[in-house]
């Protein structure tokens, strides 16, 4: 049986397929077995799956009715037979040593879930969350810890793909699996993971690249219900595990996170109806009763600045300079204040 289940999706991605592919049957650990699900792909990416198969006998494949990212995985989770689970997308290109030092930790610690280091900087989009991770590295110094120790930090993890780990048994014991209709299936199943996790270990390095340059990520307009949706729901699972009350005072930081991630993606002509929405939500949060001003103090450096840049900005303009404006003179107390100035200018 293989050590590692490496489950890569394969939508319409012939382009960049084929580095994927070489990039993890070329790694200096060898004993695993490379599951490719193709979703229905309309371009050759199923030609190239058959080809690499049959010079590989660890590379398995299927090929199904295009059913969207969560229905296909969650299918080849069922169908993973290693010890341990990595999922990624062919817009990765995976290090050489990837697989030896997730799975050299994964023995070592025994731990349920692994994540590693992730490149947060987009140049000329403003987003940079690497002081977050800094602060992880700085707080945790443990082998193996648990999503408590990480305390204000618990939202500073990026929950993508390809920086996670996880043992097999964990996955399937707990049922875990993506959830369907959402912008972002895999920030679900990391946050139930994280959660469900006995034991957690991070892994300071940085495995794999984006293949994809930046503009490539640039979305269409989003269906701004699907990001309430899914921050909702994240907020359901922390219920559902009765860690809610632990953590209430840091979903202030998951709501801004949402935004800056889709905010950086988006494209130009759809900005401005975007930020005009989740500005009004995170205001009339800001100004309800239930909302505490502890919330505020739990953010990161980086989220306590957009918080500030989002309230003082009418517009998207005004938002962008202040982006770029690494100097800023807006002090948090300030912030905390505007309640009141916010209330007499409710015309939103």
């Amino acid at each position: 049986m293989a050590e590692i289940s490496v489950l890569l999706y394969v939508y319409n991605c012939e382009s960049f397929l084929k580095d994927s592919l070489e990039g993890i049957i070329d790694q200096s650990f060898n004993n695993f077995e490379i599951f490719c699900i193709d979703d229905g792909s309309e371009d050759n990416s199923l030609e190239i799956i058959e080809e690499y198969s049959k010079k590989d006998d660890r590379i398995k494949y299927i090929s199904i009715q295009h059913l969207g990212f969560s229905k296909a995985m969650n299918q080849a989770i069922n169908s993973a037979e290693g010890k341990y689970l990595y999922v990624m997308k062919p817009s990765t290109n995976l290090k050489f040593n990837a697989l030896e030092l997730l799975f050299k930790r994964a023995e070592k610690t025994n731990a349920d879930m692994i994540f590693t280091e992730i490149n947060y900087q987009y140049k000329n989009n403003y987003y940079d969350k690497s002081d977050s991770i800094n602060q992880i590295k700085q707080n945790i110094n443990k082998n193996v810890f648990h999503h408590k120790d990480l305390n204000n930090l618990i939202f500073a993890i990026d929950p993508s793909l390809e920086n996670k780990f996880y043992r097999l048994d964990f996955i399937k014991n707990h049922r875990l699996g993506f959830f369907e209709d959402l912008n972002y299936p895999e920030h679900l199943f990391f946050y139930n993971s994280l959660l469900l996790a006995d034991k957690i270990s991070f892994l300071d390095n940085f495995l794999f690249n984006y293949k994809e340059p930046f503009e490539f990520l640039k979305r269409d307009e989003i269906k701004i219900e699907n990001i309430f949706k899914e921050y909702d729901l994240i907020l359901e699972i922390f219920r559902e595990i009765n860690e809610f009350d632990y953590y209430k005072n840091n979903f202030l930081e998951l709501k801004l996170s949402f935004f800056m991630r889709e905010y950086s993606r988006i494209r130009e002509d759809y900005k401005e109806n975007f930020f005009n929405i989740f500005r009004s939500d995170l205001i009339n949060t800001f100004l309800s009763e239930e909302f505490e001003d502890k919330s505020v103090e739990f953010l990161s450096n980086f989220n306590r600045k957009i918080f500030e840049q989002i309230l003082i900005s009418e517009n998207i303009y005004e938002f962008d300079l202040l982006r770029k404006n690494l100097f800023m003179t807006t002090e948090f107390n300030d912030v905390v204040n505007r309640k009141s100035f916010l209330k007499s200018k409710r015309n939103y």
